[in-house]
């Protein structure tokens, strides 16, 4: 497929499915829709906080298109220079129609402010909130091992390509580090955005509304934490596909007395990154497939549950 090809099925498959609730804050959700995912947020949607509600939301689903478009515009430019048309033009696409969207949310949160001039009155936790009352434990597992997982998946990818002839070999190495690389970056950006989500501020006229501004801030975390554990999948994932290319695609394997190297490679490369690949996304799978993740932060910040008047 050509850039143009990739760029809208991206934006067809990644981005518009993620803000389809109000479709990207053009619109107010229909009242079914509204009451599948208060259902779905396990806090009631009553009419004092209705309209509060429904502007985080809009305003949330706006950054995360924006940041989408954006990321995508700027995927579609690299895959044109690059001259890329084949599936890593559409990889890259996709990454970082995944990244854009992702932290596009968390930026809408991260740069609101509350109107200085609004005479509402404010209720106050009387604790501050931290990362640990948003996210599981298996999810900031895999968050902060996410460093450690790519370096050990570097240095065993390089050891690993080494053991090839280096007109085999070939930039495989440098591919490779330049994946993880990126990972990390993201990773970064990801401790950054998520310190911003943070530290907004929240002002909100009743319990039941700052507990729906929890709920709303846990999703904005949550979609950058998953976001860097996917990179992060991906970077490692990576490497075991230049090992087995450059077995495959180079010939190697057909030559005399390749066999045994390229059978120890296989396995060894494929055991080391799919352990490493568990390491990484068992927590975050976990919470899923438990059903932990749901509703942890009011399980957390209103272990009483919230007053509703």
């Amino acid at each position: 497929m050509n850039t143009a090809l990739w760029i809208a099925v991206a934006l067809v498959c990644v981005v518009l499915p993620a803000v389809s609730l109000t479709r990207g804050g053009k619109r107010i959700p229909a009242r079914e829709a509204l009451e599948g995912y208060a259902a779905a947020a396990g806090l009631p949607l009553t009419d004092e906080v209705a309209g509060p509600v429904i502007d985080r939301i809009r305003r949330r689903e706006r950054g995360m298109v924006i940041g989408g478009v954006l990321a995508i515009t700027l995927g579609g430019l690299a895959a044109v220079l690059i001259d890329g048309t084949g599936t890593e033009a559409g990889a890259l696409v996709f990454a970082l129609a995944g990244a854009g969207t992702a932290f596009g949310g968390a930026w809408t949160m991260a740069t609101h402010r509350p109107s200085p001039l609004s005479d509402t009155p404010v209720v106050a936790r009387p604790r501050s909130a931290q990362l640990s009352d948003y996210l599981t434990s298996g999810e900031r597992f895999a968050l902060a091992a996410m460093p450690a997982v790519l370096m050990i998946g570097a240095i065993a990818g390089a050891l690993l390509l080494l053991r090839l002839p280096s007109q085999v070999r070939g930039a495989a190495i440098t591919l490779g580090l330049l994946g993880t690389g990126l990972a990390l970056v993201s990773w970064i950006l990801a401790l950054l955005a998520l310190r911003r989500v943070l530290a907004a501020p929240a002002r909100s006229g009743s319990d039941l509304e700052l507990a729906w501004d929890d709920a709303e801030r846990a999703i904005g975390l949550r979609q950058v934490a998953n976001l860097v554990v996917g990179v992060g999948c991906f970077a490692i994932a990576f490497w075991l596909i230049l090992v087995a290319h450059r077995l495959t695609t180079t010939g190697f394997y057909r030559e005399p007395g390749a066999t045994p190297l390229t059978y120890a490679l296989s396995l060894a490369s494929l055991a080391i990154f799919s352990a490493l690949i568990a390491v990484a996304a068992a927590g975050p799978m976990r919470s899923w497939l438990t059903g932990e993740r749901k509703g942890y932060e009011q399980r957390r910040l209103w272990p009483h549950g919230v007053a509703v008047r």
